[in-house]
């Protein structure tokens, strides 16, 4: 199509593809696009980014943005998707990755990105083609620059018209046109009325070409003008986003730094870990919510749940990126490299940790836990599992508990009330925001009806808010007095939805409805730029908007005041509950007067519950403090302070041994813990339970059991084989009849019972079946009386602890202190800890009739405690490792639970594991090798440094080094290093020549730097040993203990209860003031947070009471060997924003949350943006320009005398008209140079009315 207005044909003979027919092929390349039926505008950008991220690079090249775009429905040229494209790729790679590519996202996204609400638009701009072409950025293009533009926005042009054009325009002859002057040619040849058309501009009917192409012009101007505003604020957006990423980078490694002080905090104060589910899945489930533990929630289930969900549980260590070091407390790295991974553990354990738990007792279904203090815990119980109900059940309209009426009775929970409904939040959908968004788009008409099941919110922002123009809203706010800057449109939709109801609330719908129909005339008022008459209507608004906008000013700041005031006394609020709390804790620790039961015989002892099964927090009274706990199938039992016993749960067999205690019925079940009358006048020491009978040492050291008899389990003779019976009282059995042996400890089986005796006597009875009872395969029948293990006893091994399976049984020799070696060489060695197990092969891999040591690994330890469970065995170590084999099932061996059956005692590392030499046998080298004596000598275990032939050693040299490979990073505790101790054979040299030629060296971990005890949570693989100067390097032996893996040990194991399907686990409290204090300072100075949930755990009430949230005059401890902690870097990175850092409400140290809230609500940076000066070319424009050009002159001629000749008076009239024919010169060759831009900015701005996209029509 052939473009130009009469009289200029010259300029405008030239043939053009139509923007309409451009726009249609857009759609029809759109349309095919989106065959795959797939709306990617929906989608995430994220999940949109990876699926064009093919090759798994985290980039993406310029043919798939320009894809992307379209699939994300932003519509553009493609010489502009160049253009964003080449914004967003900084460094010129021809990649973007997703960050670079959320610039883009930001300039085009008017609802939630650039705060002006420009979108691009899909038309061929010039200035677009352009800069498309000027590939050296000068700003110009030459002749041949210039065809190629011409050739892409397809207008034919001949070479002659091309020529001419060009000529024309490059008025200084440089060879070269700059962009106001291309500008200019495409106004001369391109279809005007299509142009505007295609902008929605209305044309007017008899508007001559001139007038049209100033009307485009303008459209022009504003279009270009709003894009570069928005792509400086996109790129003032990156720079904001790259210092908020450098914040958070300091705030992540402060937040890491916190964790990790409270988890070490948390671990000093006793831990418990459940491995596998239990029999039915009961132990796995979340544990109990409760405000501040949350954190506490998090970090517990990351540390046991490590891998499962944010990394690959198959990955191994040699698939770290590790450069020259590797972060060993780094959150990735940890959860890589946890030793919980692929390991099943309970998540609910969180609320025990720190809790001071000192042992645990397992029933079939339900754990029950103790602290040192006496407090007891359960959790557990199985579901029902019948689940449908019948229509007329009595369970349709009454509630049957959480679990099992068994559980319930282990729980306590039997008499639980049912739990209130949920609350249904009914203004939930209303306070979403999208009430606000329906507001706001009903007032300019376009809202419609969410689909059902639709985000409302996201509906109204996807699919109706881009049909309210941006423009509007900041109309409608300007008119009611505000001044929206950098505000998105969803934030503008907010602030005018608050308007919006102030409006009707105080001056009613009528004078509402007024308002809006005003605005609707200012816009129409607009477009045919009267501009008069719609500052007029705006005044009458603001008028009516002034009582309203002191409304609003009062209600701010009685809202600012409720928030601070509201801050203030939540605060009070929580110190006053704690210091509640701890008064009743106080209080219920000194309580002298116990609390009974209805009857009187029985003290009242509480156990609270740690999921919502159980029968929820309680507070533990001293009174009914415990001292020891134990479990059967169906039953547990307590030995309270005072020795009294007392047993609760299921009473069948008279397992309980309450006889007629509860209700007259021997075999009654017991709902709480109840005091064992038949004892009343004998303490008991220790009790064990057993599948349906209990036994119990006095102090007297005499044994009672009770319960079923069968099996011959009580040990009650040829009286229970005759007739099945069962005894309801406890009942005395001695071992022996002569010499009475003063009992040690009883444990009960399945099936069967055993004892130790404080001579070191081992005695077992009842079911012999399997070789349980360890007497030989003589001895597999039942046996009804106490029969003493001869084998172990005449062997000399003296028996110490002693548990019993359901058909195993293990023994434990004691470890006591022996003499040994002769004269100078005599010392005291321990002795002992041997592990003996009897029993069937389906537990012990082997059938072993009589007890024989367990060998593997625990042959080379002492073992201090042992627990047989149903098909498992575990034992714990002096060392305080923990050894478990067995039948793995779910993973209850602390195993990976694809392995069905340990055969041999396996270590489970993720709790703790002995430091062994790692240097031993591994590659070494050094920087020299002398007299044969090679690196490899230092790593072969032999610490004797008497002759050169023991020793590595080196030639002299500079700064001479020793290194080993350890094969794999490692925690490290100690560096041994062994000297050389062999004295010159020339009696002339110094007797020490040798040995004081490896002092002083350094010893480098990974580049880090220490000698003997390294320091705390050091990890590395390579040890090197170096001099500091011109020498031989010798010495006889390098030892580096350790633990390989980054991550440390999360403490020494103090006791191990197997149970059905399931392990417990637990490391007991420290012990030494000076380590609690030391980890609760240390927590608190990362993170002044931390106090609030250490002091909620009594090992740190004093430290809380002592240094309370810390402060400023606290001096950091975690700081050490000049290096500083990741709280304290970036306190000082950022100490200008953090100089004014005060104390936060009612004077509280500030927490790391609030610090990092400080940091990142700093100010943007300046917009780097100036706004062009456009100058008005309409009769108008000049005359205003004309106007301000004569001010101007009159007041120069005010401020200088004129001479008597006038010469002055008539250059300066000389000089104001040149200036003015320079600027009209000027006007239309544009910025030409940076001094010719600076003149042309010289005349006085219009008024805002007056300038194009200050949001009047000129």
């Amino acid at each position: 199509m052939v473009g130009g207005a009469p009289g200029a044909a010259d300029d405008q003979t030239v043939n053009t593809e139509t923007t309409g027919t451009r726009r249609q092929a857009a759609q029809q390349e759109e349309d095919d696009d989106d065959d795959d039926g797939i709306d990617w505008s929906k989608m995430p950008p994220e999940e949109v980014f990876k699926r064009f991220d093919t090759d798994g690079s985290g980039e993406i090249d310029l043919e798939e943005f320009k894809v992307m775009l379209k699939k994300l429905k932003i519509h553009m040229s493609s010489a502009k998707a160049v253009k964003y494209f080449k914004m967003c790729d900084v460094d010129d790679s021809g990649q973007i990755d997703f960050e670079e590519f959320r610039v883009a996202l930001f300039a085009c996204d008017p609802n939630n990105g650039n705060p002006i609400g420009f979108a691009p638009n899909a038309l061929l701009t010039p200035i677009d083609a352009f800069e498309m072409f000027d590939e050296d950025g000068s700003g110009n293009i030459n002749e041949d620059e210039f065809y190629f533009v011409l050739e892409y926005l397809k207008l034919e042009v001949s070479d002659a018209n091309q020529e001419r054009l060009f000529l024309k325009y490059d008025k200084d002859q440089s060879g070269e046109i700059d962009y106001d002057e291309f500008r200019q040619i495409w106004l001369a040849v391109a279809d005007v009325k299509k142009e505007l058309t295609d902008r929605g501009v209305d044309v007017p009917k008899f508007a001559s070409r001139k007038k049209l192409e100033r009307i485009l012009e303008k459209c022009l101007d504003e279009e270009e003008e709003q894009e570069r505003r928005a792509m400086a604020e996109a790129e003032r957006w990156r720079t904001w986003r790259a210092i908020l990423d450098q914040k958070n980078e300091y705030i992540k490694h402060a937040r890491r730094r916190a964790q990790i002080e409270l988890c070490k905090a948390l671990d000093a104060a006793g831990q418990i870990y459940v491995f596998g589910r239990g029999a039915r899945g009961q132990f796995g489930a979340q544990g109990e919510k409760d405000g501040t533990h949350e954190i506490v929630q998090k970090l517990w289930t990351r540390r046991v749940t490590a891998g499962k969900a944010d990394f690959d549980p198959d990955r191994k260590m040699d698939s770290l990126e590790t450069k020259d070091a590797i972060d060993v407390e780094a959150l990735k790295n940890e959860l890589a490299s946890s030793p919980f991974n692929d390991l099943v553990v309970g998540e609910n354990a969180a609320k025990l940790w720190g809790k001071r738990v000192y042992d645990a007792a397992i029933s079939d279904t339900v754990i029950l836990a103790q602290s040192d203090l006496g407090e007891l815990w359960t959790w557990g119980g199985s579901d029902h599992w019948w689940y449908e109900i019948e229509p007329d059940a009595h369970w349709q309209t009454h509630w049957r508990g959480d679990t099992t009426p068994r559980s319930q009775l282990l729980l306590g929970t039997r008499f639980k009330p049912e739990p209130p409904p949920p609350e249904v939040d009914e203004l939930g959908e209303l306070n979403d925001g999208s009430e606000a968004l329906k507001v706001v788009l009903t007032y300019y008409g376009k809202w419609s009806a969410p689909p059902p099941d639709v985000d409302r919110r996201k509906f109204y922002a996807d699919e109706c808010l881009p049909n309210v123009d941006y423009n509007w809203i900041v109309t409608s706010l300007e008119v009611r007095g505000k001044q929206p800057e950098e505000m998105t449109k969803l934030m503008l939709c907010d602030l005018l939805h608050r308007d919006i109801m102030l409006e009707k609330r105080v001056l009613g719908e009528r004078a509402h409805r007024r308002i809006h129909e005003l605005e609707e005339e200012i816009r129409e008022l607009k477009k045919v730029r009267r501009v008069a008459l719609a500052k007029r209507l705006v005044v009458d608004i603001t008028k009516m908007w002034a009582p309203l906008r002191e409304i609003q000013a009062e209600e701010d700041a009685r809202d600012r005041q409720k928030k601070q005031t509201e801050v203030v006394e939540n605060i009070a609020k929580r110190e006053h509950a704690y210091e509640a709390w701890r008064q009743q804790v106080k209080e219920a620790a000194e309580a002298t007067s116990p609390e009974r039961t209805a009857r009187g015989n029985s003290i009242v002892i509480e156990s609270g519950g740690i999921t919502a099964r159980g029968a929820g927090h309680k507070i533990a009274q001293g009174y009914a403090a415990i001292k020891q706990i134990a479990g059967g199938a169906q039953h547990f039992a307590a030995v309270h302070q005072s020795g009294a016993l007392y047993t609760w749960g299921l009473g069948s067999g008279g397992r309980l041994g309450l006889d007629i205690t509860e209700n007259g019925d021997p075999r009654a079940d017991a709902t709480r813990p109840t005091v064992v009358q038949a004892l009343a006048s004998t303490p008991v020491l220790t009790t064990a339970c057993g599948y349906s009978h209990m036994a119990c040492v006095t102090t007297s050291r005499d044994l009672y059991v009770w319960g079923s008899a069968a099996s011959g389990k009580l040990g009650l003779g040829l009286a229970a084989k005759e007739e099945e019976c069962y005894a309801s009282l406890p009942v005395h059995l001695p071992l022996r009849p002569k010499n009475r042996p003063l009992l040690r400890t009883v444990s009960c089986g399945a099936a069967h019972t055993a004892a130790t005796t404080t001579d070191g006597e081992l005695f077992v009875w009842g079911c012999g079946d399997g070789g349980r009872l360890g007497l030989g395969r003589e001895g597999l029948a039942t046996h009804w009386s106490p029969r003493r293990v001869d084998a172990l006893f005449e062997a000399g091994h003296r028996i110490g602890d002693v548990s019993c399976g359901n058909a195993h049984t293990l023994a434990v020799t004691l470890i006591e202190e022996v003499w040994t070696g002769t004269g100078t060489n005599r010392m005291k060695e321990k002795q002992g800890g041997q592990v003996f197990a009897a029993g069937s092969a389906s537990v012990l891999g082997l059938f072993h009739p009589a007890f024989d040591r367990v060998m593997g690994e625990l042959a080379s330890v002492q073992a201090v405690q042992a627990s047989a469970g149903f098909a498992h065995s575990g034992v714990v170590t002096s060392e305080g490792e923990l050894y478990c084999w067995g039948m793995n099932d779910d993973g209850c061996c602390a195993a990976h639970p694809k392995v069905r059956f340990l055969a041999e005692p396996t270590l489970a590392a993720c709790i703790y594991s002995r430091p062994g030499n790692l240097a031993l046998g591994r590659p070494a080298r050094q920087s020299s090798c002398y007299g044969g004596q090679d690196a490899h000598v230092a790593v072969d275990g032999n610490c004797d440094g008497s002759s050169p032939e023991l020793c590595t050693s080196t030639q002299q040299d500079p700064q001479a080094w020793w290194e080993v490979d350890l094969g794999d990073f490692a925690n490290l505790h100690i560096v041994k290093l062994w000297n050389r101790t062999d004295e010159p054979p020339d009696q002339t040299m110094a007797r020490d020549k040798y040995s004081s030629r490896l002092v002083p060296c350094w010893i480098m971990a990974d580049k880090r730097c220490t000698t003997w005890h390294v320091p705390e949570n050091i990890s590395a693989r390579y040890i090197r040993v170096q001099l500091e100067g011109f020498n031989f390097l010798h010495f006889a032996q390098l030892e580096v203990f350790g633990i390989i893996g980054v991550q440390g040990s999360v403490g020494r194991c103090s006791r191990v209860v197997c149970g059905k399907h399931c392990t417990v686990a637990i490391i007991r409290p420290l012990s030494d003031p000076a380590d609690i204090n030391r980890v609760y300072k240390r927590a608190i100075l990362s993170d002044a947070q931390n106090a609030d949930i250490l002091r909620e755990r009594e090992t740190f009430a004093l430290e809380y009471d002592k240094y309370g949230r810390g402060g400023k005059d606290m001096e950091c401890i975690i700081c050490t060997g000049g290096q500083k902690c990741e709280n304290c870097l970036m306190k000082e990175r950022f100490a200008g924003e953090l100089k004014d850092l005060s104390l936060g409400a009612a004077g509280r140290v500030l927490t790391l949350d609030e610090m990092a809230e400080m940091l990142l609500d700093a100010p943007k940076p300046p917009l780097n943006f100036t706004p062009k000066v456009v100058v008005d070319n309409s009769w108008a424009g000049k005359l205003q320009q004309r106007l301000a050009g004569k001010k101007s002159d009159d007041s120069v001629k005010k401020a200088k005398v004129a001479p008597d000749d006038g010469s002055v008076a008539s250059g300066g009239s000389t000089k104001s008209k040149s200036s003015k024919r320079s600027k009209r010169s000027r006007s239309s060759r544009g910025k030409k140079s940076e001094a010719g831009s600076k003149k042309s900015g010289g005349a006085p701005p219009a008024p805002d009315w007056l300038v194009p996209g200050a949001g009047w029509a000129t």
